[in-house]
């Protein structure tokens, strides 16, 4: 998600950063971990996506947006990995038919399903969570677009009060909204 940030705000000036810059920054911060292409271009996906819900776009216009967007730089092979979420309609499977394990590709599809049927943020994190499995890395995919998507204002109020140094964490992101001018 700090990729996402940081390609959007660039420098402290909201921008728009070409796509080929956001796939270079993409592909140097994710190959510290997860170097293979099919992992490079589910982050660079997730990362497309939560910019285009940064400049304002709903949730099915940036999921429209990395629909069509240009990935002929990535191979076939690996591109078609991603066909359920690009060529088709992820949001119209069934909850049975969504993997949710540690798999990228299965992670990317279940935060993006979650999202597109789910109204809130509240929704979103249970749904995410209520897949079972991997259900921290999803939770966190998740929650991390459903907040620019929903804000934090409706959040659970008992959720925020259990987590560990919440009035910390709060004052952090009110400083790093107070540096972009939000």
């Amino acid at each position: 998600m700090a990729i996402a940030y940081y390609c959007y705000y660039k420098g402290g000036v909201l921008s728009s950063m070409p796509e080929n810059e956001v796939l270079e920054i993409v592909k140097k911060v994710s190959s510290i971990t997860h170097g293979h292409e099919i992992s490079v271009l589910g982050c660079y996906i997730y990362t497309i996506y939560a910019i285009r819900l940064l400049c304002g776009d709903g949730k099915y216009d940036a999921y429209e947006y990395i629909r069509k967007l240009d990935y002929s730089m990535f191979k076939e092979e690996n591109l078609g990995k991603y066909d359920r979420l690009l060529k088709g309609d992820i949001s119209k499977l069934k909850i049975n038919e969504i993997r949710f394990s540690g798999y990228i590709v299965d992670t990317l599809e279940a935060t993006i399903w979650v999202l597109l049927n789910t109204n809130n943020f509240n929704q979103a994190i249970i749904g995410a969570i209520n897949l079972g499995d991997d259900t921290d890395t999803v939770g966190a995919c998740t929650g991390g677009l459903a907040e620019i998507i929903y804000g934090t204002e409706q959040m659970n109020e008992e959720w925020k009060k259990s987590l560990l140094k919440y009035d910390y964490i709060e004052k952090l992101c009110k400083e790093f909204d107070g540096k972009f001018g939000l």
